[in-house]
């Protein structure tokens, strides 16, 4: 690698701590909308739903996979807690990456203009 290429990849190096944060809080995030729909759609079906053990399942699974979502938002937070400030990381290759415009918004590289990008490519909302 040329020292031009070094001097490029270190422009865009971000600290791995901010890097890590911004995943840790689109996790979190994640994580509520599993719980707020989860809760919607029990409010709506429960009383239909509660002797079918399918469904019961279902929701179980949904209410686990929330919580493990948060848990792994919280060790993402103590990793770039104990971070060394030095450690950089150039996610444009990463953010390249993403299919969903929002996403590479949240946490893809900072201060990177995100142009929206063709969605129908990363794949249909099934509907039941």
């Amino acid at each position: 690698m040329s020292h031009a290429q070094r001097e490029d990849a270190t422009d865009q190096a971000e600290s791995m701590a901010d890097v890590l944060a911004r995943i840790q809080m689109e996790l979190e995030e994640i994580a509520r909308r599993i719980d707020r729909n989860q809760a919607t759609i029990a409010r709506s079906t429960w009383d239909v739903g509660v002797a079918d053990a399918a469904y019961v399942q279902a929701m179980q699974d949904a209410d686990l996979s929330a919580q493990r979502i948060a848990g792994v938002a919280d060790f993402l937070r103590a990793i770039g807690d104990a971070a060394h400030p030095h450690w950089r990381i150039d996610t444009a290759a990463a953010t390249g990456t993403l299919k969903l415009t929002e996403l590479a918004r949240s946490i893809g590289q900072a201060g990177l203009s995100i142009q929206a990008k063709d969605e129908d490519t990363a794949g249909d909302v099934d509907l039941f």
